[in-house]
């Protein structure tokens, strides 16, 4: 029984039931780059605050790390490409162990809306 209890722990904790869980830096670094793209882009400020809201939408439902990725692609498309690859690199950098085929974990799911909100914020105050 105390061998069966060890795996699922260990099995839980490769999940990441933990979240996201980048570190300082990497959220500096995304947090200016986003706002560097603001600054240098004003016209950009509306559709990337739709687009980041969609991502929202898109997060209360049941969806994989793949699903997320797609889904940011198509909200940030052409122009704002710029914005989908700063957020999708911050994803990068603490991406689950599944990725295709288990859905994300409530947990993993908040941290991004986290990050999502903070770039919201930066766009409106600027």
């Amino acid at each position: 029984m105390k061998k069966l209890f060890a795996v699922i722990v260990m099995l839980v904790m490769l999940i990441g039931c933990a979240g996201m869980n980048a570190s300082v830096p990497v959220n500096i670094a995304s947090d200016a780059a986003f706002v560097l793209v603001i600054q240098n882009n004003p016209g950009y400020k509306v559709p990337i605050i739709a687009g980041l809201n969609k991502v929202k939408a898109f997060l209360s439902g049941t969806v994989t790390y793949d699903d997320l990725l797609i889904e940011i692609a198509k909200v940030l498309p052409s122009q704002y490409a710029v914005v989908a690859v700063i957020l999708s690199g911050y994803l990068d950098t603490d991406k689950p162990i599944f990725e295709t085929y288990l859905p994300m974990l409530d947990s993993y799911k908040e941290g991004v809306i986290v990050k999502i909100d903070r770039f919201i914020f930066l766009a409106t105050n600027m």
